[in-house]
């Protein structure tokens, strides 16, 4: 299995994405979203997706634009990460996250990043994308189904964080901090990265 990642501006795009990965046969325990929810940003929709996952006839007065089917968004968790700060998680991760103790993932999500799978070297990076409130979704996928799965994250508008690195760094992030024990990297991690043109 590998770990597949996309990151998006908006949970409509994330939600739109999971439907696409579904429709693939990937089982929904395979996803897992995280998102900065400084603010409370994701609110309303929150609050649409849970009326959806009650009735559909609740989903059309809330005007729900996702129809009935709204899957992790329905179950959506809040949380306070230290270091990260508002945050709503699903899937797996909120599992994992649980289970860890919301103070024990590594101080933040890195360590919850690192046991979804995801390589040493990207997980300060998702980490601090999320802080800034984006949307991350991940998947596990087998090998057949990588670039299916990356092709469904590029088509609802998955972000290039390489270019967003220049720019967080010319605002002052000094990027990951060093860890001081050595970590192998993981060659079976593909995070979605939009072609350079």
């Amino acid at each position: 299995m590998r770990t597949v990642v996309g990151v998006f501006t908006s949970l409509v795009e994330a939600e739109r994405t999971e439907r696409d990965l579904k429709g693939l046969g990937i089982p929904p325990e395979n996803i897992s979203i995280v998102a900065g929810n400084d603010a409370n940003r994701h609110k309303e929709y929150l609050e649409k997706a849970k009326a959806a996952s009650t009735s559909t006839g609740a989903a059309a007065a809330s005007g729900a634009s996702f129809g009935g089917g709204v899957g992790l968004l329905a179950g959506l968790a809040a949380l306070v990460i230290p270091g990260v700060g508002p945050i709503v998680a699903g899937g797996a991760l909120l599992t994992l996250l649980a289970t860890l103790g919301v103070g024990a993932a590594g101080g933040g999500l890195i360590g919850a990043f690192r046991e979804m799978g995801i390589a040493h070297e990207q997980a300060p990076i998702y980490e601090e994308a999320v802080r800034r409130g984006a949307v991350m979704l991940a998947v596990d996928v087998d090998s057949a189904r990588e670039n299916d799965a990356l092709a469904a994250m590029a088509r609802h508008g998955a972000r290039n964080l390489r270019d967003e690195i220049d720019t967080w760094k010319a605002a002052g992030w000094s990027g990951p901090s060093l860890d001081p024990h050595p970590f192998v990297s993981d060659d079976t991690i593909r995070s979605h990265e939009i072609p350079r043109e």
